[in-house]
């Protein structure tokens, strides 16, 4: 069997006999179990292990990762946090391996406990330290204690320092592990849930929508982009009336209608002639406009005209196009003509 060199006191990345990982992998064919302390984790660390933890019969990791909440509120909105972190770590390691080779034993692993994954809350959690426990008593312990987290960098990457311990320093450090580990959060099932959504095997047709979303996402412009870019009406509107349009859009989407109900010289036309633009320009749809008869032809039609070339704007007129436009009609019994299975904003 393979053992550390006994010479290597420091442990910096330096050269691969220096690494963290190289001793890792040594530590593998003589340890019953790896307890692992580290400040910041990343699932690209456990990647980078891949080969070598899997013969570790057990794996503890306790870590702290900013979240040293003290109330269970707070320590559940850090815990939220964390796994975002871990959803941002699991995305960055699939730039390097679109398959996350690996990740499937890791949820496996975590199913079964034989990882264990616990947050320490008492107060903020900073340590690094790697302590392999010898399957032979006659062994001679040992574990290195340093700056390295539990991360890819950490383990092969970064310049870091480590120094090996050994003797009775090592059996006073598992002493001081267990007592933080003891205190710890079980956080195994929550980084378990995060890790199966992406170690989930999908079908064909799941693939190939997500690719069409990948493809096409981006280049529709959003409903913002498209005013400010594209209307000709939504620069000319004062802050208060883009404020009562913004309003009127998810009001009009969750109740399929909306009132517009400002006091008298506050621009409710121009708001009206911003979602009727939306409408046909943005949405290409059929819009009818009931107005009493001077509005029509004092209002209504020139803006119509100079703001919405594509409107007939005239009284009492259907479409029956398919180009969408807006029909103008008067209030009363002479708009009844209008083609009820046209959308209309009134």
């Amino acid at each position: 069997m393979s053992k550390p060199d006994p010479e290597i006191f420091i442990i910096d990345n330096s050269a691969p006999e220096r690494k963290v990982l190289h001793c890792f992998k040594q530590w593998r064919l003589t340890s019953k179990a790896v307890d692992i302390a580290t400040g910041f984790f990343e699932i690209g660390g456990l990647l980078a292990l891949d080969g070598a933890w899997q013969t570790v019969p057990s794996i503890r990791i306790l870590m702290g990762d900013e979240i040293s909440r003290r109330t269970k509120q707070s320590f559940e909105t850090g815990l939220a946090d964390f796994s975002q972190r871990l959803e941002r770590s699991l995305d960055s390691e699939k730039a390097k391996d679109d398959f996350l080779v690996g990740l499937p034993a890791i949820v496996e692993a975590l199913k079964t406990y034989q990882i264990q994954c616990r947050i320490y809350r008492q107060a903020k959690f900073h340590a690094k330290a790697y302590i392999p426990h010898a399957e032979r008593k006659e062994s001679a312990p040992s574990a290195l204690v340093g700056s390295s987290n539990l991360t890819r960098p950490g383990l092969g990457d970064n310049v870091e320092l480590n120094v090996r311990l050994a003797g009775d320093s090592v059996t006073e450090l598992q002493a001081w592990y267990n007592r933080h580990w003891n205190e710890a959060e079980d956080v195994t099932p929550q980084i378990l849930r995060v890790l199966e959504r992406h170690a989930k095997e999908r079908s064909p047709f799941e693939i190939w929508a997500k690719a069409l979303f990948e493809y096409v996402r981006g280049r529709e412009s959003s409903p913002d982009q498209w005013d400010r870019e594209t209307s000709r009406i939504f620069p000319l509107l004062a802050r208060y009336q883009r404020a009562a349009y913004k309003k009127l859009l998810p009001i009009a989407a969750n109740y399929a209608g909306a009132f517009l109900c400002d006091g008298v010289g506050l621009g409710k036309t121009y708001i009206g002639l911003m979602l009727i633009e939306r409408m046909i320009v943005r949405h290409r749809k059929q819009v009818v406009l009931f107005a009493p008869k001077t509005a029509k032809e004092d209002v209504w039609k020139p803006l119509l005209k100079n703001f919405c070339p594509t409107s007939p704007a005239t009284s009492n007129r259907s479409s029956a196009t398919a180009t969408p436009t807006c029909s103008v009609g008067e209030n009363g019994p002479t708009a009844s003509n209008a083609p009820s299975k046209t959308p209309t904003f009134s």
